[in-house]
């Protein structure tokens, strides 16, 4: 065979497996059609223990039979903790999904497993869902007032009410503000209570009024996992006077 007749061979061997684009043509198979459905979907950060209702789909269905057991299972990034479910028949359970889970936002894969006591792997695995825990930011503080503005160097312990806007305290696993004190640059976070959303109130310890100076009284709120603050509220002035 000849050269050139060699070429045409070889490319009339090749053409069926590319396209229009002269690249390998491929053909992806359809996504896995779902077979359970979760309720709810979503839930806000830092909420307390939830129960989910799993509803089996297409053909899936869920056991009561004996030695046998439903197991949801909520996954993120690849680590998995089975959750304490109920049967509640064959198309439909309810798993807990513990506080701990929800703390920060995510998204986890749900899925079910049918398990025989005595087997050392599922019988059979669902499909996975997807679960959002989502994150909504409070408002950005705001500082209308604070009383009093101005003390005499030298004074005891004094209690700071600060008016205003957004103040948040959502508890250990969530956002809260506290009062800082910044003098020169130098940040001192002051105890602060939270009175409600316009009212808040901070201990300034005896130590920061020791000597005459201005100093820049703001509100930051926090998110617990954060290592800088979400938001800062506007700067007012308390003025350490000479005694």
């Amino acid at each position: 065979m000849s050269r050139p007749l060699s070429i045409v061979v070889l490319i009339a061997s090749l053409a069926p497996a590319f396209g229009c684009g002269g690249s390998p043509s491929s053909t992806l198979p359809p996504p896995p059609v779902p077979n359970i459905s979760v309720s709810p979907t979503s839930v806000a950060a830092g909420s307390s223990d939830l129960t989910l209702t799993i509803m089996a789909l297409s053909t899936f269905t869920f056991t009561n039979a004996q030695h046998k057991f439903n197991q949801a299972i909520w996954s993120v990034n690849g680590s998995k903790t089975p959750l304490s479910t109920t049967f509640v028949s064959s198309t439909q359970l309810s798993a807990l999904m513990p506080s701990d889970l929800l703390i920060n936002s995510v998204t986890a894969k749900i899925w079910v497993e049918i398990w025989d006591d005595m087997g050392d792997a599922p019988d059979r695995t669902s499909n996975s869902v997807s679960f959002d825990v989502t994150l909504t930011l409070p408002g950005t503080p705001s500082i209308s007032s604070i009383s009093p503005s101005s003390a005499v160097a030298g004074s005891p312990d004094l209690t700071l009410t600060v008016v205003g806007a957004n103040f948040v305290n959502e508890g250990a696993t969530r956002y809260h503000s506290g009062v800082t004190w910044s003098v020169n640059g130098h940040d001192s976070f002051l105890t602060t209570t939270i009175i409600d959303s316009t009212h808040l109130t901070a201990d300034i310890p005896t130590a920061l009024l020791s000597n005459p100076t201005t100093a820049q009284i703001s509100v930051q709120t926090w998110h617990f996992a954060d290592d800088v603050p979400t938001s800062v509220s506007n700067f007012v002035s308390f003025k350490v006077r000479s005694p």
